[in-house]
């Protein structure tokens, strides 16, 4: 089944969903110590996120394609346009609390809806280059499923919402994205998705540096700062993890290059 390049990367996405869900249940079981800690868990997610944009999601973007840099900014401003949005269409007393839990949630939708799609395309390119990218994508759906429902619950949601929301975000659009990516990688020129990747890669850096980071001020800088520094270390640790796997397969396949914990797209070249 491994071999094929079609159901291993359909397996591998499920297994995402599968280990964004084991989080999700945890935390949903302590559902009112989730909710109490809502502001600590945002604050790790955003230490997390925004070290995995800065350390991987950006630099790769933005090697991928010329027009990568200008994508990636309106994927910011996206998330800008999307919370405020919701902010304001959103009930009056409640819209800053609800626009704080939606606007990461559907932004880690969209990212892990592409994160299914780099699953498709890597597989496309190789089982070798598959599996050599695939660990960092599916450590990191453990703590987005668990912060995608901790930020929920905090913004009123409840707990049976809560999960509901939080398992599609983190965790269905994982495959659904690694099956839509089926007929793009026959069909659509790469670059396409290229340009889609920095564009999350935007929207998750407006996140990590907007609604999270918002939570510093709802707690005492002796909880705020230990929990942003947990999120970077977390993020680092995964990093660390898929490196040196990458490496260990780089040694035994003989391969250029040892991948990061997204995929690295060539260099864009025109060559008109």
């Amino acid at each position: 089944m491994f071999s094929n390049q079609l159901l291993a990367p359909l397996f591998l996405s499920s297994l995402a969903a599968f280990v964004a869900s084991i989080g999700l249940i945890f935390v949903a079981i302590r559902s009112d110590w989730s909710k109490r800690y809502a502001p600590l868990f945002a604050l790790v997610a955003s230490g997390l996120l925004l070290t995995m944009v800065l350390t991987h999601l950006a630099p790769e973007a933005l090697q991928a394609h010329e027009y990568s840099p200008i994508v990636m900014l309106c994927g910011f401003f996206l998330g800008l346009f999307l919370h405020d949005t919701l902010r304001t269409i959103l009930p009056g007393k409640n819209s800053v609390t609800l626009a704080a839990g939606l606007t990461p949630m559907i932004a880690i939708a969209i990212h892990s809806f592409f994160d299914g799609m780099i699953y498709t395309v890597t597989f496309a390119r190789g089982v070798d280059t598959g599996f050599m990218a695939t660990p960092g994508l599916i450590l990191h759906e453990f703590p987005e499923g668990i912060v995608t429902f901790a930020l929920l619950r905090g913004a009123g949601f409840s707990n049976r919402t809560s999960f509901l929301l939080a398992l599609f975000a983190a965790g269905l659009t994982t495959p659904l994205g690694t099956i839509t990516a089926i007929p793009v990688i026959y069909g659509v020129d790469p670059k396409g998705l290229e340009l889609m990747f920095a564009l999350s890669a935007g929207l998750l850096l407006f996140v990590s540096t907007g609604p999270l980071m918002a939570h510093m001020k709802d707690e005492h800088p002796v909880r705020s700062i230990p929990a942003l520094a947990l999120g970077v270390v977390l993020a680092l640790i995964i990093a660390s993890f898929n490196h040196s796997h990458g490496h260990d397969d780089e040694a035994e396949h003989n391969h250029d290059h040892a991948p990061s914990s997204f995929v690295e797209f060539p260099p864009y070249r025109d060559d008109h």
